[in-house]
């Protein structure tokens, strides 16, 4: 059976200390983080590969909810709480279950179970032209091959389809990587586009679906070369 790696955010050091006991009393949980601070659990979450958090609701300077809409790849979720008052919006955020404090062994295995269950669904190997994106706090089923273009803004990008807008969390380029697909080139610092979805185009602007996409000086020869392959 696999071993879920997992980390803690808690501000309650008490509650810190309970989970981490629980947890290793699983052989299929391995505690890897344990944070009391949400700002601190947050940078270094997004930058590690975890299977299950065990999330406070109720913490300073970042609540629970702030955190998760922060994330930038959700791992299995387990909320923790003193109130039940939390339990809708917490399922909006597409958590895997909501636990009640003071906790019991019964009850958070049944939470883990669900996490297993989920992780084994998410194993099942997607088609290549799918990707699964978390649009609107949710994981989506995304087809590349309906893809217009992809812009940057800020902290997040707008993937633009046949059927409707995406705004995900995420740069740019960490989405570009995840294509896995020579069609898709970033023709400027803010935009990738889809070369078989051009209408036309020249040295200054690629047009799709009437909006005129800029192209960097620096890519006008790697279009050109690409869309002669294509060709």
């Amino acid at each position: 059976m696999k071993i879920l790696k997992c980390a803690i955010v808690d501000d309650s050091l008490t509650q810190q200390k309970l989970l981490e006991r629980i947890i290793d009393s699983y052989e299929n949980l391995s505690l890897v983080y344990s944070f009391n601070s949400s700002v601190e659990g947050l940078k270094v979450i997004n930058t590690s590969k975890i299977d299950l958090l065990f999330l406070d609701i109720e913490m300073p300077i970042m609540n629970g909810f702030e955190f998760l809409s922060q994330l930038k790849i959700q791992p299995q979720v387990i909320i923790i709480s003193k109130s039940q008052h939390y339990a809708l919006e917490a399922f909006e955020f597409n958590v895997t279950d909501f636990l009640l404090k003071p906790i019991t062994k019964q009850r958070f295995t049944i939470a883990v179970q669900k996490a297993i269950d989920k992780i084994m669904l998410h194993k099942i190997k997607l088609p290549e032209n799918k990707l699964m994106v978390k649009h609107n706090l949710k994981q989506v089923e995304l087809n590349i091959n309906e893809i217009f273009w992809i812009e940057a803004l800020g902290d997040y990008i707008k993937i633009k389809t046949k059927e409707k807008n995406y705004v995900i969390l995420s740069t740019l380029s960490g989405f570009h990587k995840k294509l896995k697909d020579s069609k898709f080139v970033r023709v400027h610092k803010s935009y990738i586009i889809n070369l078989k979805m051009i209408d036309r185009y020249n040295h200054e602007f690629a047009e799709i679906t009437g909006k005129k996409i800029p192209i960097s000086r620096t890519k006008n020869l790697e279009l050109d070369k690409l869309l002669n392959f294509l060709d």
